[in-house]
Order: structure tokens, then sequence, then C-alpha cells
């Protein structure tokens, strides 16, 4: 994980996905949050489920660039020292940790003007909890993207792009049980604290049943397509 880490930091790769969730935090945020206290109260909560959706994407670019950076004789070498699942498991892990970083720095502004405005300190740990939960979901669509199971770059960030698409897509019908619960969760964050801390538990155990599903897929992927 640490060899992982620090080849990622050292490469220009990682610029990426910081410099997207600088330009997205500078779109979300061009205008302040204002107006009344029960207001702004109600516009942080509601930007963090926005945040926790749009930042999606960025996440599972952050986490399949780092599974990337890895070259591919190192990755049969770490598989051959560590064993199959092991190998991967450190990769997720270290990917899921610098996807989590992202998120608790998209979440500052939100949380800090929640906390100027009295939004309850337990609404609060809960709306930073989403927004890691969405990292972690996201680090896991990242891999099974990632070049140990598609080899070509153009058409992982397709996939990547479409997965994310139609999990907006049909997070919107009748197979939205299916899906990381996005449209959901922004939904829930703009009807307010109660909804929005009701709905949380359900929408955590749909995101990481599909997180864990997901993350079994590439460690099989990976080792078979190795």
């Amino acid at each position: 994980m640490r060899f992982q880490l620090s080849g990622y930091a050292r490469s220009t790769r990682a610029l990426h996905p910081v410099l997207a969730l600088a330009l997205l935090l500078g779109i979300v945020f061009s205008a302040p949050l204002g107006g009344t206290t029960a207001q702004v109260r109600s516009g942080a909560l509601t930007a963090f489920g926005d945040l926790a959706a749009l930042s999606f994407p960025i996440y599972a670019w952050a986490g399949r660039g780092l599974l990337d950076t890895e070259p591919d004789a190192q990755r049969q070498i770490g598989a051959v020292a560590l064993g199959w699942s092991r190998a991967a498991a450190c990769g997720l892990i270290a990917a899921s940790g610098f996807a989590a970083c992202l998120a608790l720095v998209a979440s500052a502004y939100p949380l800090a003007e929640a906390m100027r405005y009295g939004v309850r300190p337990s609404v609060l740990l809960l709306a930073v909890g989403l927004m890691l939960l969405s990292a972690l979901a996201a680090t896991a669509l990242g891999a099974l993207t990632s070049r140990a199971i598609i080899p070509s770059p153009g058409r992982s960030i397709l996939v990547l792009l479409g997965v994310y698409v139609a999990d907006l897509l049909l997070g919107l019908g009748p197979l939205r049980v299916l899906t990381v619960p996005m449209i959901e969760w922004m939904g829930a964050a703009g009807r307010g604290a109660s909804a929005f801390t009701s709905g949380l538990p359900w929408f955590a155990l749909r995101t990481l049943a599909w997180t864990a599903l997901a993350a079994a897929l590439y460690t099989r992927l990976r080792r078979t397509r190795a």
C-alpha cells in the first residue's frame, strides 16, 4: 500500500482528480451559501448530497489512476509475493484511502458553514459519512475500469462514465435497488435533516453491498485476466 500510494503521489496522475475536484467545488460553491439560518442549514445538507453524487466519478477516476500507476510487471511480482487476493486488497485499500482524503477535502466548506449555523453534530457526522461511502463505492468502480481489467485507457474511461450515467438513470426507475442510491440520497438531503437521517441506513446498506460485489468481481477478474 505504501508503494502504491507513494508512486501515485509522486506522479502527475495524482493531480488530475485533485484539479477536477477543485473545479467542481469552485462551480458548486461559486455562490456562497446565504439566506436565513434555516436556509443555510438546508443548503449545507443539500450540498453534501449533491457533492457525494457529483464527485463520484472523480473518486472513481482517482482510484483507477492509482491502480494504473503500478507497472504490469510489478503487479505480477506483488501477486506472487502476497497472493492475488491480498495484493488486490492492498490496492483497493490504498485507492480507497486516497479517495477518502478527497472526500474529506470536498466536505470542508459545507461542513464549516453547517457548523457555523448550528446544524446538529449527529447530522454532520452522517453527512461526512455519506461522502466517505461515495468515495468507497467509486473506488470499486475505478478498480473495475483499471488497466488490469480493461487495458485500453479510452475504453476504460467510457465504461467508467457509462456505469455512472447508467446508475443515475436506473436510480430514477424501478431498478433503483440495484444501484448506488445517488439519486435517492440527493433527494433525501434536499428534503431536510429528518428525511436524510432516516434514509441513510438504507442508502449505506445498498452502497456497501454494491461495493462488496464490485470489489469481489474486481478481485476475480484481476486474477483471471492477468
